[in-house]
């Protein structure tokens, strides 16, 4: 049954990740009848229509737009099974693989951080107002979560980028252009990227700390009214045994997969996030993919970040089932 259950989770996983790829190539051109009219020169002198239709032609046939849609669809398949995902239409036409591999670092420097900050606080911190069920602790938790609701991140980002980078200039509003090329692991550097990335961490960190913390308190309060709590209670073992030997060890399960869905959101997330601190990441990579019709960039970003997601469901699905072995496929046990 094991063995079944892991095989089918990567099969539905094996075919979301086809229908991604086929979703990903055709979205982009809908309603767009001519992808290459943006990469057309202009035209200039004495040049007639027929000349300039031949240099259209031409332009089309440089950037692989002559052939059909189901053409291009099956030649990118084919490169994608060889691990090309094609080159960008930027200046050199540079692979499309080395500018994600050049600004994935930056984004997971943003993103990795946020996660450990977030899941460590906010587990601390759930775990404590679940023991003050009903108290101070508790209700400013139930409190943020209601607030945090209705504020995106973004908003907590422009807020903090204008407070304390702008107005107080305590830390970089604006993150240093020239950060990534002349970065070069000395300690000086090491301390830039930390005060730039602080700000934006912070925004991100505030909303995935209650959202943690939330979790953890709703699922020790559950835990606590188990069977086996309350045999550990009759035996006379201390309260702090009991919630960190017993109680947190089981509430801790559904906190796993919150833990590496997480990972694909925030990677996903920082696109605002970067945008608004002009980190270059991932974000500002696929937004100026967007604003150019930089197709192939386009697609392997969204690619990239659609193929983490489905890694990290497929990761949770198996670690959930590792961890609580009555879970079975359909929700038998």
């Amino acid at each position: 049954m094991k063995f079944d259950y892991v095989i089918k989770r990567i099969s539905h996983t094996i075919l979301i990740f086809l229908a991604v790829v086929t979703i990903n190539f055709f979205i982009p051109r809908i309603g767009n009848d001519d992808p290459a009219s943006r990469y057309y020169p202009p035209q200039i002198g004495t040049m007639t229509d027929e000349e300039y239709d031949e240099i259209k032609a031409l332009t089309r046939e440089q950037y692989g737009f002559d052939k059909s849609p189901v053409e291009q669809y099956l030649i990118y398949v084919k490169n994608l099974l060889s691990g090309d995902l094609g080159n960008s239409f930027q200046p050199g036409r540079p692979k499309v693989m080395k500018l994600i591999t050049e600004r994935l670092p930056w984004t997971l420097v943003l993103s990795l951080s946020t996660m450990m900050i977030s899941s460590i606080v906010g587990i601390m911190y759930g775990t404590f107002a679940a023991k003050k069920r009903g108290r101070l602790p508790d209700t400013l938790l139930l409190a943020s979560s209601t607030l945090l609701t209705a504020l995106p991140a973004f908003i907590i980002a422009l807020i903090l980028s204008m407070i304390i980078g702008f107005e107080l200039e305590w830390l970089p509003g604006y993150a240093d252009p020239s950060m990534m090329t002349a970065f070069d692991w000395s300690f000086e550097q090491i301390l830039n990227v930390i005060r730039n990335a602080t700000l934006p961490v912070i925004s991100m960190s505030i909303g995935g700390i209650v959202g943690y913390a939330v979790s953890t308190r709703n699922s020790v309060i559950v835990v606590s009214s188990d069977d086996y709590i309350l045999t550990a209670r009759a035996k006379g073992l201390s309260n702090g045994r009991i919630l960190y030997r017993h109680t947190l060890t089981n509430a801790l399960l559904p906190i796993v997969t919150r833990f590496m869905m997480g990972l694909s959101a925030l990677i996903g997330g920082a696109v605002v996030i970067e945008k608004v601190f002009n980190w270059n990441g991932m974000g500002t990579l696929f937004i100026n993919a967007n604003l150019q019709n930089d197709y192939p960039l386009m697609m392997g970003v969204m690619l990239f970040l659609s193929s983490i997601a489905l890694l990290a469901n497929l990761t949770a699905d198996l670690l959930y089932f590792v961890l609580d072995p009555r879970i079975m496929d359909g929700g038998r046990r």
